[in-house]
């Protein structure tokens, strides 16, 4: 018999372990997570405005801990180019504008200049960041459950308004839970429907899940559901659609034989229930129908609004700027409508920028969707080697990732076709901005960055940018602080109060020196409070007006409130200086025709009075203030 020779073993290759994160760059992304998703429902009761700027000041602190937290991703490079680009023609619009000052920082009430607009890239970057495809397990289900608790907090506060109760103080008849706006609330909860549906599906067909998982998934699922039912948002119910669609589309494309035929079945039980819900809930059903006469005059105010969009947009090709908008479109403007927002983010984008920022903008997004298909699509393959898939990487966390990436695409369409009647706000766009960078994340050791010689060089660039983002969220909270005085101020005012509101608006003024509208809202609360007769309130009208009018020139508001201020404090003549061209710059606002024939009546032009009236009437044939002075001028000599 031959001797068997031993084999030679094969020196093996030691796979060095990563290195052991800190457990508080571990809390920092679960917390950074979690405030993300709190920032789109959290509000500041005390505040004027209590639904935008308290939802930015709590997304910026998360994108600050989300820079200390480990990276799990990054923007790629073409994203970060088509962005700096977007961002370079939306500046170049802005210098152009008619006050670049004011807008470059935004302006009221959703302040989309520096102050939102970096909270919404912030969010995206944190996104690409804590769940890009490094992103382990457990840091998804984190962003599953902190939206599973969002979203039962907005079904909880909606269920209590459709049944009549007013847990946040509101005269609305539509309040929008903890959103502020109904189409918000139901954008947002087609949203959170999205990023459920599929962990809901896994939890009752994985047998290894709790049953208290279970149940808090399904909770939150039925509650979302719930919340855009309730909104009575047709742009919310078609988000939901669409959602629905895309989710079981995507589904359906990786399943095969039996597995078909159940999808097909529960998307179809799905929709029927969601269209039920809708029809079964009277004040739904009749928005959906068109039965209430607010939905017909809601639906035909749209048109009205793009249709002068539009041309606004013809008289600038280059765009008016961000925020710009509401001045450019006072042409088309009444006292009962004054817009800052066209309702459709195709005319928000050509109003910002222009064609070309809108070519860019749209190329970016249809890139991303193509990129997060991709990405997608690539998860089901076989399996990966170690080296290249990383340490995290494992067919759990391939299983979740592949989820939320579904539920990403299906929430950004959905969110999508809402803009298409609605604009962006704070608390569906910094949710929507995070799913946008989870969608488009490329592995964290690529993508675009400042390479750097030492781990050290590394650490003090990474430690300024995060001091550097704790400065900024702390500035956010002390620009959210404002609104308190700001609110005290406007109250102080409708009670005569004019001593304590002139101290509560100074208080706010000296907190955001550069809000001119600040200033102007100020103004217009004087300006009320000298209407009905305050000693002392004229006066003030006057001087906060003009303060306006620096940085803010053309504001219909703010030169009402003027012209109220002048005629109150006795000087006719500047009141009709400020109003002759306030006519021309609102020919739409029977408001204004009114007050010029009450100033021109005054300075004994009988012969102007009665033009104004008339055109006031024809304006707005039930104005009564109007109807008034018609009758008195019927009884004046020709």
């Amino acid at each position: 018999m031959s001797k068997a020779i031993p084999a030679t073993r094969m020196p093996q290759r030691q796979v060095p372990r990563p290195a052991a994160i800190p457990p508080a760059r571990r809390r920092a992304a679960t917390v950074a997570l979690w405030l993300l998703i709190a920032s789109s429902i959290v509000f500041l009761p005390d505040a004027f405005v209590r639904w935008f700027l308290p939802k930015d000041a709590l997304a910026a602190i998360a994108v600050a801990l989300a820079s200390v937290a480990v990276a799990r991703g990054r923007l790629p490079r073409w994203f970060v180019a088509a962005a700096s680009a977007a961002l370079a023609l939306a500046l170049l619009s802005v210098l152009i504008s008619a006050a670049p000052g004011v807008q470059l920082m935004g302006r009221w009430p959703r302040y989309e200049g520096l102050v939102t607009l970096p909270v919404y890239f912030g969010a995206l970057w944190a996104g690409a960041r804590l769940l890009g495809p490094g992103a382990p397990a457990d840091s998804l289900r984190t962003l599953v459950r902190a939206i599973a608790t969002a979203a039962i907090a907005l079904g909880l506060v909606s269920l209590l308004e459709a049944v009549g109760a007013r847990p946040i103080a509101t005269d609305l008849a539509r309040p929008g839970s903890l959103t502020g706006n109904a189409t918000d609330q139901g954008v947002l909860g087609a949203i959170f429907c999205a990023m459920l549906m599929l962990p809901v599906l896994r939890a009752w067909t994985n047998p290894r899940t709790g049953l208290a998982e279970r149940v808090w998934l399904s909770t939150a699922l039925v509650l979302a559901v719930a919340t855009v039912i309730l909104s009575a948002s047709r742009a919310g119910l078609l988000a939901a659609v669409l959602v629905l669609g895309i989710l079981m589309a995507l589904e359906i494309v990786r399943s095969s034989g039996r597995q078909r035929l159940r999808l097909v079945g529960i998307a179809t039980l799905a929709g029927m229930l969601l269209i039920g819900g809708a029809l079964a809930v009277p004040f739904t059903r009749n928005r959906v129908l068109g039965a209430s006469p607010l939905s017909t005059q809601s639906l035909e105010g749209r048109f009205t609004f793009w249709s002068d969009a539009a041309g606004v947009v013809a008289e600038h090709p280059l765009g008016v700027g961000v925020s710009g908008f509401l001045n450019a479109n006072a042409g088309n403007s009444t006292s009962e409508s004054v817009l800052d927002s066209p309702h459709n983010g195709v005319l928000q984008v050509l109003l910002a920028g222009g064609i070309p920022l809108l070519i860019v903008v749209g190329g970016l997004f249809i890139t991303a969707a193509v990129f997060g298909l991709r990405s997608w699509r690539r998860l089901p393959d076989a399996e990966p080697t170690a080296a290249r898939r990383g340490p995290a990487a494992s067919p759990k966390t391939d299983a979740a990732r592949r989820d939320v990436l579904a539920g990403s695409l299906a929430a950004l369409g959905g969110f999508g076709v809402a803009l298409l009647t609605h604009f962006t706000a704070p608390s569906t766009t910094i949710v929507a901005a995070l799913l946008l960078g989870i969608l488009v994340a490329g592995r964290p050791e690529g993508g675009l960055r400042i390479r750097l010689r030492s781990s050290s060089q590394r650490r003090t660039a990474a430690a300024g940018r995060s001091i550097l983002l704790a400065v900024w969220s702390i500035w956010l909270i002390v620009v959210v602080s404002a609104e308190v005085p700001l609110a005290a101020g406007v109250a102080h005012a409708a009670r005569g109060e004019i001593a304590a509101a002139e101290s509560a608006f100074s208080t706010a003024s000296a907190i955001r020196p550069w809000d001119a509208d600040l200033s102007g809202i100020a103004a217009q609360s004087f300006a009320a409070a000298a209407d009905a007769g305050v000693p002392g309130a004229s006066a003030r009208a006057i001087d906060w007006a003009e303060r306006s009018r620096v940085g803010l020139p053309h504001t219909v508001a703010t030169e009402r409130a003027l012209a109220v201020g002048q005629f109150t404090e006795g000087d006719v003549a500047g009141a009709a200086k400020t109003l002759a061209p306030l006519v021309e710059l609102a020919p739409q606002d029977a408001a204004i025709a009114v007050q010029n024939a009450i100033v021109l009546y005054t300075n004994q032009d009988a012969a102007g009075a009665r033009r104004e009236v008339e055109r006031a009437l024809k304006l707005d044939p039930d104005n009564e203030v109007a109807l008034q002075l018609a009758a008195i001028l019927r009884t004046q000599p020709e």
